[in-house]
């Protein structure tokens, strides 16, 4: 997620910001750049100052800030901001389809911006990489909101707050990560206990002596235990994760210590692996 936030020292300036979030849905920060305002050379600049970190590939995806025409058109439209964000939402192509022609129906002139603004970019079931569920810059404006004090500061004293706080996350989150001994970080194995207690409210209804069909909260779906035998008796629902929420990523994540500038670097602590990298 990239994000700016307008600095209210002497001189003024932006701060640019390129975040991520981990495996255990914590806030990780990618990139700072400070530029004297927002413009294309600014954010031309500071992107490819990011692409040395981050190498280009076909799954990266980035979010940006809301697209100005569509706030304007969704502001114009009333109770049409609530079916844009289920469309974004959807998971499934079809439902998507049914919402978009909602919207139709009510304003065709934002059906039309949306298909236009290509959808793909925008929805979940359409979108070609990978986003891990995340659709807004919410968390790069957490990052903002962390540095709402130090966005005071001159900037060798704001980049070094900036510094102090990713030492203090680091520390914190590596010493979180050791401790925790179940496969998944603590947010996902949360999120599977929810939808474990979940599945258990959902009715069950024989068809025949080896077909089902389980009726949930929102979609139905049916089940053959003949058909499905091997594979169900093999599925483990902590092996169906990308590999970025198991613990083991989570803990590599934060192995290397952010260290202040005053700790001379062959007193630095850095795992052999990332070293030779």
């Amino acid at each position: 997620m990239v994000d700016e936030t307008f600095l209210k020292r002497k001189y003024k300036g932006v701060l640019l910001v390129a975040t991520a979030l981990d495996g255990n849905s914590s806030l990780y920060p990618i990139a700072f750049g400070v530029v004297d305002s927002e413009n294309d050379l600014a954010w031309n600049w500071f992107m490819r100052q990011l692409n040395v970190v981050i190498a280009d590939d076909h799954s990266l995806a980035f979010v940006s800030a809301g697209i100005p025409q569509l706030l304007k058109l969704l502001q114009d439209g009333k109770g049409i901001a609530g079916l844009v964000a289920k469309a974004f939402k959807a998971y499934r192509a079809a439902d998507f389809r049914k919402v978009v022609t909602s919207i139709f129906a009510i304003t065709p002139q934002i059906g039309k911006y949306l298909i236009d603004a290509e959808v793909r970019k925008l929805a979940c079931c359409q979108f070609p990489g990978y986003i891990y569920d995340i659709r807004t810059t919410n968390p790069a404006e957490s990052i903002n909101s962390a540095l709402r004090t130090p966005r005071e500061f001159p900037v060798i004293l704001l980049l070094d707050s900036i510094r102090e706080m990713m030492t203090r996350w680091f520390f914190k989150r590596r010493t979180l990560s050791s401790k925790h001994s179940k496969p998944l970080t603590i947010a996902v194995e949360k999120k599977f206990d929810r939808r474990i207690e979940k599945g258990k409210t959902f009715k069950v209804f024989p068809v025949s002596d080896h077909r089902f069909l389980v009726q949930g909260d929102t979609f139905d779906s049916s089940i053959d235990l003949v058909h499905h035998k091997s594979r169900l008796q093999c599925l483990k629902p902590h092996t169906l994760p990308d590999d970025m929420y198991t613990t083991a990523s989570w803990r590599s994540t934060y192995e290397e210590s952010i260290n202040p500038i005053s700790v001379p670097e062959d007193a630095w602590k850095v795992p052999s692996h990332v070293e030779k990298s």
